[in-house]
């Protein structure tokens, strides 16, 4: 068996039956089943006011539920797959085994890009499988800003996951990475909204930071034209400053990078240290 087979065959032996896992999994499933079925009835009863509930329509409200939180999800779940098996020696019984530091790294890596493709698909299949029960006229699949919106979610999902993983290669418990990860992902809000008010003129670099990164990207205004002028429309109705955005080259690079970088200290990590 080659190499990456026999990754992948170590790390499906680990994953079957690690119950946390698969009840994190299901939970996501349920929830994205749940936040497309008020739509879906409203279709099968006749519908109401808004566009079809149908392609390409659809994804702008399936999306956006598991958008928010998909991504934590993920990061749970590489945590608690990943993290413990540092407490449980199972990393270090591979390595006497005779696998290197680097295997177990890129054994990993699959598990984090398998889990990253499960969770990428379940609202996508979803969706699309409301819209073929939906009585409403289906289009075609997705057009530009529907698109976007897919690729956004893959991002954050990315964005996340790699965070997990990074917490999980140093932290090396679950319960610790979870709440370091929560953690920071609360006194990052509070001190990106913090700073704009004391340096205006810092807003242009706190609008990279991870969660609002994140932020930016579960906006549909970041996605759809329409969304953003009917924003912008009520806020300036309101005497509200207009919404901006970041370029979407530049979202996606910050994005790219932080994975990057995430991914290269884990990696470091598992080459230095003790397992």
């Amino acid at each position: 068996m080659s190499r990456p087979g026999t990754l992948l065959r170590i790390e499906f032996i680990k994953a079957r039956k690690r119950s946390a896992l698969w009840i994190t999994l299901g939970v996501f499933i349920l929830f994205t089943v749940v936040t497309v079925l008020p739509g879906l009835m409203r279709a099968l009863q006749g519908g109401g006011p808004g566009p079809p509930f149908a392609l390409p329509w659809i994804w702008r409200g399936v999306l956006q539920p598991p958008m928010n939180v998909g991504p934590f999800f993920l990061a749970a779940a590489m945590i608690l797959l990943f993290a413990p098996e540092f407490g449980w020696k199972t990393a270090r019984q591979n390595v006497i085994d005779g696998l290197a530091k680097e295997h177990l790294f890129f054994g990993k890596l699959i598990t984090f890009a398998l889990l990253l493709a499960a969770f990428f698909v379940v609202p996508i299949v979803t969706g699309f499988a409301a819209s073929i029960i939906s009585p409403d006229p289906t289009g075609t699949f997705a057009r530009g800003p529907e698109f976007n919106h897919i690729f956004g979610y893959a991002l954050v999902l990315c964005l996340w996951g790699s965070i997990g993983f990074l917490l999980a290669a140093t932290i090396r418990a679950s319960g610790g990475a979870l709440g370091i990860m929560f953690l920071y992902f609360l006194v990052e809000n509070m001190v990106t909204s913090i700073i704009p008010v004391w340096n205006p003129a810092m807003e242009r670099y706190v609008n990279f930071l991870p969660t609002r990164l994140f932020g930016t990207l579960t906006r549909t205004e970041f996605h759809y034209p329409d969304a953003l002028a009917l924003a912008n429309e009520q806020r300036a109705a309101m005497g509200q400053p207009l919404l901006e955005f970041p370029e979407h080259w530049a979202v996606v690079a910050s994005v790219l990078a932080y994975v990057a970088l995430c991914l290269g200290v884990a990696f470091a990590t598992m080459r230095k240290r003790d397992l």
